[in-house]
């Protein structure tokens, strides 16, 4: 009795899921992203709306110091705190931004193992497992290049 050796190859050491175990990485990692890339934008948003922010903030002042309602004290704590307030909103897109962008990656972590493991599937035919493959590789591509280089911006005007 004889043991043989069995060559392993690379695509033997993938896990293989089924279609419904990797429907459901699809959709968790596509719920991911979207819950983290809404923080990311509405953390934007603040931080760009912060000096018309200001603006109102030192209008409302103004104008209830002019009418009487407190003194030049409280006018002057007022006005530095909206500045202060203002600098705040400014930056906590650092510290949101960042825990979003770890968010928006695991998310995408997860579509691209939902679309290897509709690669690895037996029951799709050749093409379709292609794609499945090419797509993967394109968001392991996205997710690579964003954690390398964190300030690509797309406009669309």
């Amino acid at each position: 009795m004889g043991t043989e050796e069995r060559k392993v190859g690379i695509f033997d050491m993938l896990p293989v899921m089924n279609k419904e175990r990797a429907t459901k990485f699809l959709i968790y990692g596509l719920l991911i992203a979207i819950i983290f890339g809404t923080i990311l934008m509405i953390s934007k948003s603040i931080a760009d709306n912060a000096a018309t922010w200001l603006s109102l903030e030192n209008q409302q002042n103004e104008m209830n110091y002019m009418q009487g309602l407190y003194g030049y004290n409280d006018y002057i704590v007022k006005a530095e705190r909206a500045i202060l307030i203002r600098y705040w909103m400014e930056y906590q897109v650092i510290i949101l931004g960042n825990i979003s962008r770890i968010g928006v990656n695991v998310g995408m972590f997860f579509i691209a193992i939902a679309f290897l493991s509709f690669a690895l599937n037996d029951k799709f035919d050749e093409k379709t497992r292609r794609i499945y493959l090419i797509l993967a590789g394109v968001i392991l591509f996205v997710i690579m290049v964003t954690t390398f280089f964190s300030q690509i911006v797309v406009q669309v005007y």
